[in-house]
């Protein structure tokens, strides 16, 4: 006996409108805030700029511990620039969420962070 070699697909993989799969992926956006990192002990400059993606449950939440140990910090405090009502926040964390900030943030978010070294 000959056995008959199926020439269609398992699975088709097109959808309505002719598309496959692999041509309509979909895409999410991380949300990310921008930082702007300055040093008590430098000046009015900042060290680095660079973006940071958010987490936590509603994806808002900064995370912490990772900034702190890449500059080699003790203590972060979010600021404003407004020169008229200027304030200054520390920026708390939980440990046990993986030090994610308390605080949220909006996704695009330009944060001023002023933070103070580790003595070594």
């Amino acid at each position: 006996m000959q056995e008959a070699e199926e020439t269609a697909p398992l699975h088709d993989d097109s959808q309505p409108g002719g598309e496959t799969r692999s041509q309509s992926s979909a895409t999410t956006k991380v949300p990310e805030v921008e930082i702007h990192l300055f040093l008590t002990d430098r000046g009015m400059n900042p060290i680095d700029v660079f973006k940071w993606t958010l987490g936590g449950k509603e994806q808002g939440q900064l995370e912490v511990r990772p900034i702190l140990y890449k500059y080699g910090l003790k203590k972060i405090f979010a600021f404003t620039v407004d020169e008229a009502r200027g304030f200054c926040v520390p920026i708390r964390f939980n440990p046990q969420e993986y030090g994610r900030s308390l605080l949220t943030y909006e996704d695009g978010t330009v944060v001023h962070i002023i933070a103070e070294p580790k003595i070594p």
